[in-house]
């Protein structure tokens, strides 16, 4: 993916001409924003690619595998979606909760988003061998703080994905039953924070992640 990503340095600016154009494109409304243009036009297609190469599926079983939120602005290469069934909407926040007194009031508030529907980027089910749930998120600037926000809040929601318990498909709704969570993060900034904050965690506890959580943290950026 890094080499379809181009020059680190002209990342962002690629991207966001690329969204730019898409708000006045009426077949492209899945790509009017920069993570949007991550995600639709690099990540999803080198997943539909590694399928066929790395498990050997067919063009069919890879889409048939690749599960997107943008499934119909994605034909030939993603099936369906793979939001969680609405009857099986939750109590539960997948961003960090600011305490427990504001979490407690969203549960009495009685709001129709006091319970939940499960919706992540991208996910892959059978005919792949893996079952995977994807929270993908695309880092442009900000400072060293920042860019160590984002990524425990992101890495925090996919796992908070993997850990959703199991749910039956359901006609064409397919099952949620996700043995890993991954995080697949670009990140565009100038001086590459985010990558510079995954580093800055010592390897046994990165491990950790994996070994422990069955969470794999994967952050991309251009080419250098």
């Amino acid at each position: 993916m890094q080499r379809e990503l181009g020059s680190a340095n002209s990342l962002a600016a690629k991207i966001r001409q690329r969204a730019a154009k898409a708000k006045t494109d009426d077949s492209a409304p899945h790509l009017r924003r920069p993570e949007e243009v991550f995600l639709n036009e690099y990540a999803i297609p080198c997943l539909f690619r590694e399928l066929q190469r790395q498990c050997g599926l067919s063009p069919q079983d890879a889409c048939t595998a690749l599960l997107s939120e943008n499934h119909k602005y994605l034909n030939g290469v993603s099936s369906t979606t793979p939001a969680r069934s609405i009857q099986h909407r939750h109590p539960f926040d997948k961003t960090l909760a600011p305490s427990a007194r504001q979490v407690i009031e969203h549960w009495r508030s009685g709001k129709s988003n006091a319970l939940r529907q499960a919706c992540p980027d991208i996910a892959l089910r059978a005919p792949c061998p893996f079952t995977i749930v994807f929270e993908g998120r695309y880092f442009e600037a900000g400072s060293p703080d920042k860019a160590a926000a984002e990524l425990v809040r992101n890495i925090y929601q996919a796992f908070f994905y993997r850990a959703l318990p199991r749910v039956p498909g359901k006609g064409t709704r397919p099952p949620w039953d996700y043995e890993y969570g991954c995080l697949l993060a670009c990140d565009a900034s100038p001086s590459g924070a985010l990558i510079e904050a995954w580093n800055s965690i010592p390897h046994s506890v990165q491990k950790g992640f994996w070994d422990g959580a069955n969470v794999y943290v994967m952050v991309v950026r251009g080419e250098t």
